[in-house]
């Protein structure tokens, strides 16, 4: 399990900082107002792919041990094409999508859910290299598009960062089926109750989607709402400094994808508790690690990186640092009830964070602008955690203690390193 979570954990890092050559690229080359329109464009994709994922997503990977692969592949590739075909027209009637990308982000959306649901399925049957693989690829491919048209062609617009979503997006989903249907189907057979499955797959999964629905909302919201009140420029210098804060978040993520293949496919809910408490601790830890240097690094830092109009990003970062800090935790422990099936409790978790985000965002926005977007998402970050922590204690039956950090965990995770050390040298 620990190889695992390091092979994510690394390649999660890699992405991310792919990611931030993304960001520095289209920064320096199209402005904060050009980094607002690519921060709405891929914003919006991901809004739509939440509802792609009904039947295709997160929940797939409870169902992957439970039912015939080949049985799950259809109702989950049909659902997308239905979606992404009713978002089409849906699109044009919002007035803060550009028509003429309306096309665009239902294609990628397309293409991006058919790859989603690959990937949910590697990791259902535990293949996390491949899973991991599959996402490396897609953001490569995209940052070496990008540098082909804005620096060895000199081309700087949003329709050729579309077209490097494009050629990532493409090149991931051909190889998820590559790995889907050259080893996960090759011993598959058509036997299996269907109408048990659509059962299954859209009970679980509506509840599992609308948790991440829901938490979309209360984290990306705050987008819509700053391009409402001060325009794309904001968005594009919020965005920027959130997807920073947000790395934070590999720690957490990369564990957690691990987590939730491992307690999906246990039967053990005293040994998933443990688990859960454990790799809890241990995010926590190492994010505050991670965190504190991003939070020291001073304006100037920013502006070389990504222009001049990018000065406020390290007061926003600091801002949202508590907020982000403890939702690290919070995100382990909604996988912990994903794992089990309890998709509602992520769900009511994600719903007071969209409340607390939208009556916060109307009410800090017009006062102190892009920095009450930012105070309004780290009060919604804690507010999801204290529900989260709560409802986890109050169903295991366990005190609180059992979730602070002592000295005993920092010398658990250096025995961990030491191990896993150990072993690499052999």
């Amino acid at each position: 399990m620990l190889k695992k979570i390091i092979n994510t954990f690394s390649t999660n890092v890699l992405i991310a900082i792919l990611n931030l050559v993304i960001a520095v690229i289209v920064s320096r080359y199209l402005g904060a107002a050009g980094k607002g329109q690519q921060s709405i464009l891929i914003t919006t994709i991901a809004f739509i792919l939440l509802v792609c994922n009904i039947a295709g997503g997160a929940s797939l990977v409870y169902l992957v041990p439970r039912y015939n692969n080949l049985k799950i592949l259809l109702p989950a590739y049909t659902w997308t094409i239905v979606v992404c075909f009713v978002v089409y027209f849906l699109l044009y009637k919002l007035p803060d999508i550009p028509q003429q990308y309306v096309i665009h982000i239902c294609l990628l959306t397309l293409i991006n859910s058919f790859m989603a649901i690959n990937s949910m399925i590697l990791l259902g049957h535990e293949k996390i290299k491949e899973k991991n693989l599959v996402g490396l690829i897609q953001i490569v491919a995209i940052v070496l598009t990008l540098i082909f048209f804005y620096s060895l062609l000199n081309k700087h617009s949003i329709n050729h960062y579309i077209t490097a979503l494009y050629v990532g997006y493409g090149l991931s989903f051909l190889l998820s089926c590559y790995f889907v249907f050259g080893s996960v189907f090759e011993k598959s057979d058509f036997d299996g109750n269907m109408k048990a499955l659509l059962k299954d797959m859209f009970r679980y999964g509506f509840l599992n989607q609308l948790s991440h629905i829901t938490q979309l909302l209360s984290i990306r919201l705050s987008y819509y709402f700053l391009l409402y009140y001060l325009g794309e420029d904001k968005v594009g210098i919020y965005s920027n400094a959130v997807s920073l804060a947000e790395a934070v978040w590999l720690v957490s993520k990369s564990i957690a994808t691990v987590q939730y293949a491992r307690i999906a496919n246990s039967s053990d809910k005293e040994y998933s508790q443990l688990l859960s408490i454990r790799l809890s601790k241990a995010s926590l830890i190492i994010a505050f690690l991670l965190i504190l240097p991003i939070m020291l690094l001073p304006s100037q830092f920013y502006t070389f990186l990504f222009g001049t109009e990018f000065g406020d990003v390290n007061t926003i970062i600091r801002i949202l640092a508590p907020g982000i800090l403890i939702y690290n935790t919070c995100i382990i422990i909604g996988h912990y009830f994903s794992g089990l099936g309890k998709y509602h409790i992520n769900t009511l978790t994600s719903i007071i964070g969209l409340i607390l985000t939208v009556g916060l965002c109307l009410w800090f926005i017009p006062l102190w602008g892009i920095y009450g977007a930012a105070l309004a998402t780290q009060i919604s970050f804690i507010g999801m955690s204290i529900f989260a922590f709560y409802t986890f204690l109050r169903t295991t039956r366990l005190s609180f203690g059992v979730l602070l950090v002592t000295k005993n965990d920092f010398k658990e995770i250096r025995n961990i390193i030491h191990t896993y050390k150990n072993e690499q040298n052999k």
